[in-house]
């Protein structure tokens, strides 16, 4: 060990002993250099991670020891809790390494060195240079240091757009983990100087739009300034932490509190330009494939096709690497939330708002290795990260065009049964193309895009590492209309616009249950006075060619009621929190609620379309009578994304209660929930809700006996003989309603 390592160890010892002598205002100037601190804390159970993890961000957990990462204001809050603690040395404290100038790089083909800004820059410049038929090298945004975002936009046909599926590597958006930096740069490089020679490299590029952005933070990894990695840093120049900074599935736009960052900005943008359908963001600190969500406990529609590619990517990990490498959690992959759970995280908000498939790959348990381990790291991972590039190339793809011109169509694909949580998705604008990356089985697609018919393809088959094409071509239609709502409570007033596909000369509509029930304005309004579920039909006439479209079961007026001290008597509403259909609930609330039934003998159901609360924190209570002493429904109490689905009260009063407690801090989106009664199918044997009775409500109710959880799913419409369960018997029942036999 040099003299330089030991004075670092010593250091480290002192700064682990001495630091518990600090005053608040120490403290406060200890955060002064680097603008956030690592310290280790021990937690007595497990269900406290959450709470910590809202708090602050974890780093490393080891049984119930917890390493962390704050900025001051997040310490603080910390510090409310009275928990012990120990503050840690900052790893870019520890390193015994520099950044290297271009000119003092002796073999840059090794990829053993840390590059200063400007070698970085220089780096990725001459990527291009070198090869300007292949590469071009993009600025997603400067950040006001007057450093920038970089990317390698990599593909055989680069000077124009292709109609390929677009891939992304992105790394190092916390600026002290680095490993990923210069194995992606390697990875541009190698695809580069490969193309034309290796017949792998080569259809890769050929085949795939490929951009790599090395370096998602610059400002923290140059924190200490261009020349040097010493006193790099997980955060931004503004001390926020950037994996907690995007818009939240389950959290809302501003999960930890701060504004977007410019970092964050420009990335979403450059997702809503690019429309990936692939991708990866690198990390360091540990060694394992962190998979959707993030966010929330359940898994996602498409687990088993996450767990088939993360296992490829570790296991082949595995094959290429010593023990104890990548051998951690379960052999080198984790569901998110399994690990433990953060809000804000760039994973689940490609996925679940940009429709990519990204993960996070966590590289290496070291933030910031030894320059030399570099090659030994591209040894171990280079044939992953080709395989999961390859990835992008599988799955059911094909063209949405318009029947008529050819031209491409952006329309929505989503497949039927299957899709929840925005797992649906869309073909490009530009060029009609789309990529659903699935596991094996069989499909049955819907293809739905404003002013064209939609259209279903039934039987559509994949098996895992194939390609199944399905090029469809919509046929368009004269007229469309959309809803100012969808969901109102009665009285209120809903603006009919028209979506004019062609020139239209007039416009019929029929409004069932409207207040007018016709009119022939191109954007009408109307009020819906009663309770109940309606259809509206537009019919459209242009050069004397008339269209008609019915949508139905499109407006449902009902009396919504958000969590209270109170009693309800109905048998048609919907329930939300206290912070409504678009809100938040509240903090330190404690509150109880009874539903009763409107209909004489029949008994209060309630089906959760939607559920969010801080897990291990935040209780909903699920009582199967008329206050707290009657028993819980099984499951109860229910947190975090443990949905309680449907449930049916059993009691004489058919009366469901429910008891709300949420603690002093974090609050989520929390529920919504129809409430209606048994006894009063609107349409047997319509699971699906959609007004009609058809092969597709044989799906759904098999998906629901299977565990699937469809959504919508009218539970009283398919519980054809009325025992309260849904079985195989309904299927057989829904069945003979559509083949006329009841």
């Amino acid at each position: 060990m040099n003299k330089l390592s030991t004075l670092r160890s010593v250091l480290s010892l002192v700064f682990l002993f001495i630091v518990f002598s600090l005053s608040a205002q120490q403290i406060e100037d200890f955060f002064k250099d680097k603008g956030e601190r690592y310290f280790r804390f021990t937690l007595n159970s497990e269900s406290e991670i959450s709470k910590i993890s809202n708090m602050v961000s974890i780093d490393q957990i080891d049984d119930n020891v917890i390493v962390a990462i704050a900025n001051i204001d997040e310490f603080k809050r910390f510090l409310e809790l009275n928990i012990p603690y120990e503050f840690l040395p900052h790893p870019s404290d520890l390193i015994d390494f520099d950044a290297v100038e271009l000119s003092n790089i002796k073999d840059v083909k090794q990829w053993d060195f840390y590059p200063t800004y400007d070698a970085y820059v220089a780096l990725m410049n001459g990527f291009a240079a070198d090869h300007p038929d292949l590469c071009q090298i993009h600025n997603i945004g400067t950040l006001s240091s007057g450093r920038q975002l970089l990317a390698a936009r990599i593909t055989s046909n680069v000077i124009g757009t292709s109609a390929k599926p677009k891939f992304l590597y992105t790394s190092s958006m916390h600026g002290d983990e680095l490993t990923g930096y210069i194995l992606t740069m390697r990875l541009i490089d190698h695809l580069l100087t490969n193309y034309g020679t290796d017949s792998r490299i080569t259809r890769l590029v050929d085949s795939i739009d490929i951009w790599i952005n090395p370096l998602a933070n610059p400002d923290g990894t140059y924190y200490g300034g261009n020349h040097t990695v010493n006193g790099a840093r997980r955060s931004n120049a503004n001390n926020v932490d950037l994996n907690r900074n995007y818009p939240d599935p389950a959290a809302g736009p501003h999960p930890d509190g701060y504004p977007w960052q410019p970092e964050t900005v420009h990335f979403m943008n450059l997702a809503e330009i690019q429309k990936f359908n692939i991708s990866c963001n690198l990390h360091g600190g540990a060694e394992v494939c962190n998979y959707p969500w993030d966010t929330w406990g359940h898994p996602s529609a498409d687990d088993n096709w996450w767990v088939y590619t993360m296992r490829e990517f570790a296991d082949t990990i595995i094959a290429n690497s010593p023990a104890p490498y990548f051998r951690g959690f379960n052999n080198g992959i984790v569901r998110g939330y399994n690990w433990y759970s953060i809000t804000g995280g760039r994973q689940d908000y490609m996925n679940y708002f940009q429709q990519c498939r990204e993960f996070c790959l966590e590289i290496s348990n070291s933030k910031m290795p030894s320059p030399t381990q570099m090659p030994t790291f591209w040894n171990y991972n280079y044939r992953s990260l080709l395989n999961y590039m390859e990835q992008s190339l599988y799955g059911i793809r094909g063209v949405i065009t318009n029947s008529v011109t050819g031209e491409p169509v952006q329309a929505m694909i989503s497949i039927q049964g299957h899709d929840f949580d925005s797992s649906f998705v869309f073909s490009n604008a530009q060029d009609g193309n789309f990529h659903r990356y699935i596991y094996t089985g069989t499909y049955d697609l819907t293809i739905e895009a404003p002013c064209f018919k939609t259209k279903v393809i039934n039987g559509v088959s994949i098996a895992n590492r194939q390609t199944t094409w399905a090029n469809i071509a919509l046929e368009p239609a004269m007229a469309d209309f959309s809803a100012s709502a969808n969901i109102i409570s009665p009285g209120n007033y809903v603006t009919f616009t028209s979506q004019q596909c062609v020139p239209i000369d007039s416009w019929q509509w029929v409004f069932d249950g409207g207040v007018p029930s016709t009119s022939t304005s191109p954007n009408p309004i109307v009020q819906y006075l009663a309770a109940g579920i309606y259809d509206v039909k537009l019919i459209a006439t242009s050069n004397g060619i008339s269209d008609t479209i019915t949508k139905s079961r499109y407006i449902t007026a009902i009396t919504s009621y958000t969590m209270s001290n109170s009693t309800v008597t109905t048998c048609f509403a919907m329930f939300y929190d206290t912070g409504g259909p678009n809100g938040n609930y509240g903090s330190s609330e404690n509150l109880t609620m009874t539903f009763l039934p409107s209909q004489a003998g029949s008994n209060i159901q309630a089906n959760f379309a939607s559920f969010a609360t801080e897990a291990n924190y935040d209780f909903l209570y699920i009582y199967n009578g008329t206050n707290t002493s009657a028993p819980q429904f099984p499951g109860s109490p229910f947190h975090g994304g443990n949905s309680p689905g449907f449930i049916e009260a059993s009691n004489t009063s058919g009366a469901i209660t429910f008891r709300f407690t949420s603690d002093y801090s974090v609050t989520k989106s929390g529920w919504e929930a129809q409430i209606t009664c048994s006894g009063t199918p609107i349409l047997p044997g319509d699971a699906n809700c959609d007004g009609s009775v058809n092969a597709l409500d044989v799906i759904v109710t098999t998906s629901y006996i299977m565990g699937q959880n469809p959504q919508p799913f009218c539970f009283e419409n398919v519980d054809i003989n009325g025992d309260g369960v849904i079985d195989i018997s309904d299927v057989i029942g829904v069945v003979n309603i559509i083949l006329g036999a009841q």
